[in-house]
């Protein structure tokens, strides 16, 4: 009894002794396994999983590394696919890693997770993702940010109402030229005589224009006070007394 129970005791100490099963690891791309690329990728990951809330792999892909303009920083760029959302599409990350010595001594990190974010890691990416990209040193101004979109994740996109086409204007009427007393075709009222020359006005007791002879048949046009008329052939020539004309 004694043997079997010192044999039961040999294996659970063998046992305890089995290594524990390894957690598992993310595969990093083999230019960001020495040095400092290699800390700025394992400080990245470790936001990752804290951002994430993952403890199982992450499934990264176009992960590049970047020294940047100031020497004590380093970028990690790329996408990740949480291990629990294969549904989901990769979110972009941006992790700016600063360091003392050989040591991450900070961590900037910017993931994709919302529209807000998903401009403020465009605009990173565009500065940083490149061998010497951002500021040259920690005092240099940051550039603004582009405007972050209006909507937030979960709210319906409503468009701005269209504004009203304007009414339509009308085309101004053009004022109806004044009819000239020339364009007007005077219409004859009869004819007369002339029974003795007769002197032709301008207007009743006008200006002479020419002497009408005897005899001549005019066109009777108008009939003023004072027994004058207006006569012509065809058209108005001027004015004769009526005591010159004859079939008035």
């Amino acid at each position: 009894m004694q043997k079997i129970g010192a044999a039961a005791m040999l294996v659970l100490l063998v046992a305890c002794d089995d290594p524990a099963p390894a957690a598992p690891r993310t595969e990093v791309p083999p230019a960001l396994t020495e040095g400092r690329a290699a800390a700025a990728m394992q400080a990245t990951e470790e936001r990752l999983r804290t951002r994430l809330r993952e403890e199982g792999a992450l499934t990264l892909r176009a992960v590049q590394g970047y020294r940047q303009a100031m020497a004590e920083a380093y970028v990690v760029c790329g996408q990740v696919l949480p291990g629990s959302r294969r549904s989901e599409p990769y979110l972009p990350f941006v992790s700016i890693v600063t360091f003392e010595g050989e040591r991450p001594a900070g961590v900037e990190f910017h993931l994709a997770a919302t529209s807000a974010e998903a401009t403020r890691v465009y605009y990173e990416m565009v500065d940083r993702c490149f061998d010497g990209g951002g500021p040259p040193n920690a005092r240099t101004t940051v550039r603004p940010l582009p405007p972050a979109p209006s909507v937030q994740p979960g709210q319906p996109f409503t468009p701005p109402a269209a504004a009203a086409p304007p009414a339509p204007v009308p085309a101004p009427v053009a004022a109806a030229a004044p009819v000239s007393e020339a364009l007007v075709a005077p219409t004859a009222r009869g004819t007369v005589s002339v029974r003795s020359a007769a002197n032709l006005r301008s207007h009743p007791g006008g200006e002479v224009l020419r002497v009408v002879p005897r005899g001549a048949t005019l066109d009777v046009f108008e009939e003023a006070p004072g027994g004058w008329y207006r006569v012509g052939e065809g058209e108005p020539w001027g004015w004769v007394h009526g005591s010159l004309l004859e079939g008035r």
